[in-house]
């Protein structure tokens, strides 16, 4: 350790593990003849200084960083919180049951994986191979996604971000994508809430199955106002939805199946499809007067930041009473 990171103020700690130990704290990442495990534990405040190998934040505890670089693993254990600002982790990040991570202008060169977590907010912030998010929500915010991301079981909110890879959200509560880019192919089934796709571009294909409640699928809809078009540039499929379901001020590039919907999808006026349509469509019904009482798909992203505060103040408090860790 050099001068400059003992004189730091980042309470971590580093361990040498045996294979026993590792394997308890679920670490993997075995080094010497010893079969021993190095790895960093962070709990508490931490500034510009780089972590030679893997950061665990312990199961209950709190860490932020500033301007830190990790070259190995990150882990945030069972119920534990990362906040981290302006840092880099050269390798994948895991997030375990009820642990939130939460990430701004900060770049992840391997991939994010949510494990039943509270959830996972990306700020400004890249990951370079994918999010994988199994429970709890995933809120990005202008951000630039690689490879694929997945969620399931939980709450799928994405705005003016990039991704380069396919988007799936299956099984939420809801999946919402706001003035973003998908470059792959855009999947969203049995979301029991539905979903929105506002002011966005799809380059693959885009489909909608089994889904429940309300499909805002650009343009003005029960959901609220989408100010901007859609532009989809592959085949859009709308199949199996109990969803009240809206297509309009959206070009599609390829061919529309709407087919086991009900009520069936409704075309608004500015729904452009350039291929063939299969299945049965109707002109959209102006919003009810109950349906327009309906809560704005904004606040859904409203309550998702509110959450992201709380739990970010609440680990900023923790991490600051745990004072100087010492790194």
């Amino acid at each position: 350790m050099t001068a400059a990171e003992k004189g730091s103020d980042m309470k971590i700690r580093i361990f040498v593990a045996t294979a026993s130990l590792a394997a308890s704290a679920g670490l993997v990442g075995l080094a010497g003849s010893a079969s021993a495990a190095l790895y960093t534990t962070c709990v508490g405040d931490g500034g510009a200084v780089t972590v030679g190998g893997d950061l665990v934040v312990p199961a209950g505890q709190s860490c932020t960083l500033t301007g830190t670089k990790v070259k190995g693993s990150v882990t945030v254990e069972a119920g534990a919180d990362l906040v981290a600002s302006g840092a880099t982790f050269n390798q994948g990040v895991t997030v375990r049951q009820n642990a939130y991570l939460d990430l701004t202008d900060t770049a992840v060169k391997g991939s994010v994986t949510t494990q039943s977590a509270f959830g996972a907010h990306f700020q400004n912030s890249s990951v370079k191979t994918g999010v994988t998010a199994d429970k709890g929500f995933v809120y990005a915010v202008d951000a630039t996604l690689g490879g694929t991301v997945r969620s399931s079981a939980g709450e799928l909110y994405v705005s003016g971000s990039t991704l380069s890879g396919a988007l799936t959200g299956e099984g939420n509560l809801y999946t919402d994508v706001y003035d973003s880019t998908v470059k792959g192919a855009l999947t969203v089934g049995g979301n029991t809430l539905g979903g929105v796709l506002c002011a966005s571009e799809v380059e693959g294909n885009t489909t909608y199955r089994n889904n429940a409640d309300t499909l805002q699928l650009g343009g003005e809809g029960t959901l609220g106002s989408c100010a901007g078009a859609t532009y989809l540039g592959g085949s859009l499929t709308v199949t199996d939805n109990s969803a009240s379901t809206v297509l309009d001020n959206t070009i599609v590039r390829g061919g529309l199946t709407a087919t086991g919907n009900s009520p069936v999808l409704g075309l608004g006026p500015l729904a452009r499809v350039r291929g063939a349509v299969t299945g049965e469509t109707a002109a959209a019904a102006a919003p009810s007067a109950a349906a327009a009482r309906k809560a704005a798909p904004q606040d859904r992203g409203n309550a998702l930041a509110e959450k992201v505060e709380q739990r970010v103040a609440d680990a900023r408090a923790d991490a600051s009473a745990a004072g100087d860790s010492g790194l």
